[in-house]
């Protein structure tokens, strides 16, 4: 039976006035209506598809890598588009740069002088021999003093110095390379004139120029060399600059004239596959790209992750259908399963937007590392306490899907696997913690564990680098920590909006010292110690079919508070109660029995006890029938007109729902039904609760217990179990001397007969 059926029960059990805000009214009016599931399901299915595009777009985002790493993924181009591809045209405009010929001047300072001092060797070798003549300090003068071959050179000289100095002259005019313009060897530069005339040639060195010269007074060997040697030493500076400024302006010029390289992709061809060098020209195509995408693209992309995002949702719905309707059936437990699942998908997208940061700061080097920063044991561990093993599981799947999308889209079936396996395994770990203690050590130990061997295999190929491996590791420790405490913290979070019954908070829930049990224990110890008995007894079944002790030994503890209201009404806490219930009239005793049930969700409202606890209080005596008082009833409506109705003797409940709660049901009409035999033997009890159950089968109440038969024999046994123990026979201890009234027997001593009966 589903939360919905049990809706008219717990409305009418309910306080008459309400608070301005009643959550509880709240749940109940939408638990009948679609709308819950509608919202949710959408709510995620934008949230996923939104976190889908800003990734996408994300990674799209090339300022975010590092310039000389490698692609972590293959990108493919959206549309067709055309890009200048810059450090093609760089590399083309150094080139012509570098044709361009350097610019030199001719200075005319240094023409002058170079004419001045060969005039003066030139005067100073024909006066040498003259007595009178007294030489000055000049280099010409200084070279021509220390000439020797002068007799043979200065017949040659007097024929052809016109030629030679008319020769210089034309030389000084198209320039002379000096010994410290580094102008490059065999190679054409551009002069310009003093008169801004501009010529392409081979500047000649100082040593040509002066072999030249000396070639046109045809000396022998000797004074040819020591001619010639002279000149080049008058020619040394040569009469050429280096102009800097022209020959950039003429680079720029060359540079500007240079036509760009532009290069085109068509749609769906590879921009950059994976682990290729990132260059300039894969942040050129991608500028490039995004200008060309058409108008509107940004909606289409949202359309296409819309119905990405929709296909794994109905996926992992339908197959969580199969395998758990159940969550279909109670909005509340299907909302806080859509609420972790977002959670859980923000904390992930939180997550590779840190590292994003982290990698343009260059404190992660590597993209690979991304792989340690998704908290997946977060959103599996949360929802594994939170509502089971099996809706972890097909969470975890939608989980991981949508995360691996996010990131590294060419390898989304591989990060599927890998993350999935997390979340199983995360979900196994910690199905049974029982403490906070233990579900944040589980989460941060098993976290770390998985992280480190799920990718072994990113870890092994960074492992040479020993500054890598120790920032490996501290990712994973760091992101272990994060991810069980940000669980914990979730868990507390969930527990406090939605009144969560978690396995933590129902074993905090289970001590005696709690106020309603401290104060069941002062003001109805009998129903305390009835209650604890059938703690005990739900507790071992639920232990033995493999459900959840946690669940049944909570419910069982509070399942009869509302007998807090009139506790000497009641048997075990008043032992003239038949007496009282004797002298009314059946459908008052009834109506003060069946009160408990109401008087018990009073209490359970004002104390603020969970969603379980309060189905265990309205549902542990289901619709059965109250029958001593319904047959009474019957014996004394003889002769009367108005009929009893069998409806005034039943239970406003429904049957139990759930495999913890039909436990407690049967706990209770078992501990109660041993109560009542005189001297219960082994026999006697093993009957009794075949009676009850058999009972209990053929009147309904286990028609929503999704309990196998298997299971009913197994808690059946358990049941007589634990009765015999609890009322098993001890030995009398009597003291020796019969003169001490004062020594009672604890317990009389099994009765054979009693035992054959």
């Amino acid at each position: 039976m589903s939360w919905r059926n049990r809706i008219p029960f717990i409305r009418r059990a309910g306080v008459a006035e309400k608070p301005l805000l009643d959550r509880e009214y709240i749940e109940e009016s939408l638990a009948a209506s679609p709308v819950p599931f509608i919202l949710v399901t959408v709510l995620i299915w934008a949230v996923a598809s939104v976190l889908l595009l800003l990734s996408e777009n994300r990674q799209r985002d090339l300022t975010v890598w590092v310039d000389g790493q490698h692609a972590p993924f293959s990108v493919w181009a959206r549309s067709g588009f055309s890009y200048i591809d810059t450090a093609a045209t760089r590399q083309k405009q150094e080139e012509a740069r570098s044709s361009r010929l350097p610019v030199y001047r001719i200075d005319p300072g240094a023409t002058q002088n170079i004419r001045q001092e060969c005039s003066t060797f030139f005067a100073t070798l024909r006066n040498r021999k003259n007595p009178q003549f007294v030489p000055g300090n000049s280099t010409g003068e200084h070279l021509a003093m220390e000439m020797h071959g002068l007799s043979l050179i200065l017949p040659e000289l007097e024929k052809k110095q016109s030629a030679l100095e008319q020769r210089i002259s034309d030389i000084l005019h198209h320039g002379i390379a000096g010994n410290d313009d580094k102008i490059p060897v065999n190679q054409d530069v551009r002069i310009l004139s003093p008169e801004e005339i501009s010529y392409t040639l081979r500047p000649p060195s100082a040593a040509e120029c002066a072999a030249e010269l000396t070639g046109m007074l045809h000396l022998s060997a000797g004074p040819e060399k020591e001619f010639s040697t002279a000149l080049v030493k008058l020619l040394a500076r040569g009469n050429l600059r280096f102009d800097r400024e022209a020959s950039d302006e003429a680079a720029r010029i060359a540079a500007e004239g240079v036509a760009p390289v532009i290069k085109t992709r068509r749609r769906g061809e590879l921009l950059i596959e994976r682990n290729q060098l990132i260059t300039r020209e894969t942040v050129d195509m991608f500028e490039a790209e995004k200008l060309s995408l058409p108008r509107g693209y940004g909606l289409a992309l949202l359309g296409n992750q819309l119905v990405l995002s929709f296909i794994l949702l109905l996926t992992s719905l339908f197959f969580l259908y199969r395998v758990y309707p159940q969550i279909f059936q109670t909005p509340r437990r299907f909302t806080i399963a859509g609420f972790a699942v977002i959670l859980a998908l923000l904390a992930n997208f939180g997550a590779i937007q840190l590292f994003f940061y982290f990698f343009r700061k260059g404190i992660l080097p590597d993209y690979e590392l991304m792989l340690f920063m998704i908290p997946m044991p977060f959103g599996a561990a949360l929802l594994s306490i939170l509502l089971g093993n099996r809706t972890a599981l097909f969470a975890g799947f939608l989980i991981a899907s949508v995360s691996a999308l996010m990131i590294l889209p060419d390898r989304s079936f591989e990060l599927v696997l890998r993350w999935f396996a997390i979340s199983a395994l995360i979900t196994l770990f910690i199905r049974d913690v029982s403490n906070y203690r233990s579900f944040f050590i589980r989460v941060f130990f098993c976290g770390a564990a998985l992280t480190a061997v799920v990718n072994f295999d990113a870890i092994y190929s960074l492992h040479s680098d020993h500054r890598m491996l120790k920032l490996i590791l501290l990712l994973i420790a760091g992101n272990a920590f994060t991810g069980a405490i940000a669980a914990l913290l979730a868990v507390f979070v969930f527990e406090l909006l939605f009144n969560v019954d978690t396995t933590m908070s129902l074993m905090v829930l289970s001590d005696y010292n709690h106020p309603l049990l401290e104060k069941l224990k002062r003001e109805a110890p009998g129903t305390m110690f009835h209650s604890m008995t059938v703690a005990t007894l739900a507790e071992d079944a639920a232990r033995a079919i493999r459900a959840n002790p946690a669940r049944a030994k909570a419910g069982a503890l509070f399942h009869d508070i509302g007998k807090l209201s009139m506790p000497q009404y009641f048997v075990e806490n008043n032992v003239d109660s038949p007496k009282e219930y004797l002298n009314m009239p059946p459908q008052r005793s009834c109506g003060i029995i069946r009160g408990h049930v109401k008087e018990g969700l009073n209490l359970a409202r004002e104390y603020r006890l969970c969603s379980f606890v309060r189905e265990a209080i309205a549902t542990h005596h289901g619709d059965d029938l109250i029958s001593f008082f319904y047959h009474r009833a019957l014996e004394q409506s003889h002769g009367e007109s108005l009929p009893v109705l069998e409806s005034q003797f039943r239970y406003d409940g429904e049957p139990p729902v759930g495999k913890e709660l039909t436990i407690i049901s049967l706990a209770d009409a078992c501990e109660a039904a041993s109560r009542s035999l005189n001297k219960p033997s082994p026999a006697k009890l093993e009957s009794l609760v075949n009676e009850i159950f058999i009972g209990r089968i053929r009147g309904g109440q286990l028609r929503n217990s999704s309990l196998t038969t298997h299971e009913l024999d197994v808690i059946r046994e358990c049941f007589i179990t634990d009765l015999i123990s609890f009322n098993h026979g001890r030995i009398a201890y009597k003291k020796e001397s019969t003169d001490d009234t004062t020594a009672l027997p604890v317990a009389e001593p099994p009765d054979a007969a009693a035992e054959k009966e």
